[in-house]
């Protein structure tokens, strides 16, 4: 008896690599029963006492992270070191080693086994079991356990079914006895099981049939990687007896069309149940309608795991074959053998049945093939504990859910819904950080507390633009006083300059009148003779500067229409000047009101939470109209610039 026989702990059949996995939670999300994967580290572990090693999680993991384990390597070691063994071979082969089954046989005992024997009769002989012990009982229902992930799953997280359970083992459990009771040569071999499941290796630790668990996928594999061309070895047939129609117990529904040819009409009291969630689901629902006290339609359950049988089983391969295709192999290989045994089609005789009747009868006796299970509930209370409603509010409340629309049940996690994901947050089994709501929930705050900061500095900006506008507006309206008093000093200047103008014109009389009278001293100079002489000198000097103060008049003229033309111009500026500023005050003073509703809109939402996203498109607005209001006052600051800039630059005669 090996450290698993017992109903203390089960054997690990899934492997995980941390180094791998991702804690992506696809796994959990793909497991049945959730609870044996732990997701509250950096990567899912699994419990395997809870684990019933369908190995539904290793085909999810896209990352490589889990892979089956199989007694593959053992299985090479003891043989190559001499150990007697012999390979029995589940019906699951018909698919994936199509067309090359007896190759395989061939290549078995060229690599040193025994001999080789097909699980399919092993299944014709569970059939009769199963026959007999409706006979015998005639039990209320009866469910079928070919399927060791169903019964670990039932001996686990059901246990009020085990009273159910069929008293007769597997096929594969008939073929090792019947190996044991009717093949003397081979009683003491070992038994290496080419299988398409790792969770057989559970089953032949419960019932201590079976040493090597070979899964089709790991064996296939290993061919790959030697070489392995099983085309080059002979078709050899197998040691025991061929089934007949048993060869379909790989395929949904193969047992209950097996037992209809014993029972005929049993089909139609048999449920045929397979695939998750549904048979876990048809499963807990039969458990709750026996427990209370109510009874099934059906007499049979022919139930499995996965949903397109053994022949898609954890440990297979070509898992992308179509359905058609992968059925067509298997009930091409049940016709062969019902045309071998003549009990089908034109063929079919009576004498075929009989003969194929008392084959089975000669293999099969009672009480060999029986089957005891281990309640294993216990397992399930040691690492389960279910929270109570006081204790359950409190794990929501940390995962940020205060009310019903908080419990999304978006399954992200990868469990059913949030009630599920919060007991495996209480029994240590998940972390709230795996929670989509909750992760929404942090990033929804720490965006809100953003936008807070963000609001705040805004604020702390739009009271600074408004203390710097309030300064701006302050020097618009000095900078508009100093003009209108430049205004007003121009205009004085004109007036002034008026004033020359009525001087210059009597500095042009009193040149004009001198220089007439310096001519008419001439005259009589000339007249005097010589005593006039000197006289002559004088009205010449006199009259020429006459004519020097005209040309000067004539320049200061000019130079007056100039400081005119300037003044002019000057007051035409400042005026333009003036309404400027006076629109640049407007906007200034605009610019301050938006400015003000930014900070009344800001101190609203730190007020509120609610709303934050309307706010800020309320501000964005605010913003536009700022920014336009800004460049309307660049503009006119650039124009004011530029004209007094031309001012500047106007030469004003001193």
């Amino acid at each position: 008896m090996n450290e698993y026989s017992s109903a203390d702990h089960l054997r690990p059949v899934v492997y995980v690599d941390p180094e791998k996995c991702c804690n992506c939670h696809r796994c959990i999300s793909v497991c049945p029963v959730k609870m044996c994967n732990n997701g509250s580290g950096d990567h899912v572990s699994v419990n395997h006492d809870l684990c019933i090693g369908c190995g539904t999680c290793i085909d999810a993991c896209v990352h490589g992270a889990r892979t089956g384990v199989d007694d593959i390597q053992s299985f090479f070691r003891d043989l190559k070191s001499g150990e007697p063994i012999v390979a029995i071979v589940a019906p699951a082969v018909a698919v994936n080693f199509a067309g090359q089954d007896l190759e395989l046989n061939g290549w078995l005992k060229s690599i040193g086994v025994k001999a080789v024997f097909d699980v399919a009769f092993g299944a014709e002989l569970t059939t009769k079991s199963y026959v007999e012990e409706i006979k015998r009982d005639r039990p209320s229902i009866m469910i079928s356990q070919p399927c060791p992930a169903l019964v670990s799953f039932i001996e686990i997280y059901q246990p009020e079914l085990i009273p159910y359970l069929a008293k007769a083992d597997s096929p594969m459990a008939h073929t090792v006895e019947c190996i044991r009771h009717f093949y003397p040569a081979y009683k003491d071999c070992k038994i290496a099981v080419i299988s398409p499941c790792y969770a057989k290796r559970r089953e032949f630790d419960e019932n201590n049939r079976g040493d090597y668990n070979v899964t089709m996928k790991n064996l296939n594999f290993w061919f790959q990687q030697n070489g392995i061309d099983l085309s080059t070895y002979p078709k050899l047939p197998y040691d025991n007896p061929p089934a007949e129609r048993a060869v379909l117990y790989s395929t949904p529904g193969g047992l209950m069309r097996t037992a209809e040819r014993f029972v005929p009409g049993i089909s139609s009291k048999t449920r045929k149940i397979e695939g998750q969630p549904a048979v876990f689901e048809y499963l807990s629902g039969l458990n709750r309608l026996l427990s209370s006290g109510g009874h099934s339609y059906y007499q049979l359950v022919d139930c499995l795991n996965c949903e397109k049988g053994c022949n898609r089983g954890g440990g297979t391969v070509n898992n992308n074959m179509p359905l058609d295709e992968l059925e067509e192999l298997v009930e091409r290989r049940a016709a062969e053998r019902q045309d071998q045994w003549k009990t089908a089609g034109r063929k079919k005789s009576k004498f075929g049945l009989k003969k194929l009747e008392r084959t089975v009868n000669a293999y099969w006796k009672p009480g060999i093939y029986d089957r005891n299970y281990n309640d294993r509930s216990a397992t399930t209370r040691k690492f389960i504990r279910r929270p109570n409603n006081e204790e359950l509010q409190q794990i929501y409340l940390s995962m940020n859910k205060h009310s019903k629309a908080d419990m999304y049940d978006c399954c992200a996690c990868g469990y059913t819904g949030c009630e599920q994901m919060a007991v495996a947050i209480f029994n240590g089994l998940n972390r709230r950080e795996n929670c989509h709501h909750y992760v929404q929930a942090i990033a929804n705050e720490d965006h809100e507390k953003e936008i807070r900061e963000a609001v705040y500095s805004i604020t702390e900006a739009v009271r600074s633009g408004s203390e710097a506008l309030k300064s701006n507006v302050h020097d618009l309206q000095e900078i508009r006083n100093m003009n209108i008093l430049t205004t007003e000093g121009i205009k004085d200047l004109n007036k002034k300059i008026n004033g020359i103008w009525d001087i210059v014109g009597i500095i042009n009389n009193v040149a004009d009148q001198t220089k007439i009278i310096a001519f008419n001293a001439e005259l009589e100079a000339s007249s005097s003779g010589e005593a006039g002489k000197n006289f002559h000198i004088v009205a010449t000097e006199i009259r020429r500067l006459s004519d020097t103060v005209i040309d000067s008049i004539k320049e200061i003229k000019t130079i007056i229409g100039e400081i005119q033309h300037a003044s002019d111009r000057l007051i035409l500026d400042s005026k333009k000047g003036s309404q400027q500023i006076d629109v640049s005050c407007e906007n200034a003073k605009s610019l301050e009101r938006g400015f003000g509703s930014i900070m009344a809109t800001s101190r609203s939402n730190e007020q509120e939470s609610e709303g934050i996203q309307s706010r800020i498109g309320q501000m964005a607005d605010s913003g536009e109209q700022i920014f336009s209001t800004l460049q309307q006052i660049a503009h006119g600051i650039e124009e004011f610039s530029q004209n007094t800039s031309g001012i500047s630059n106007t030469t004003v005669p001193e």
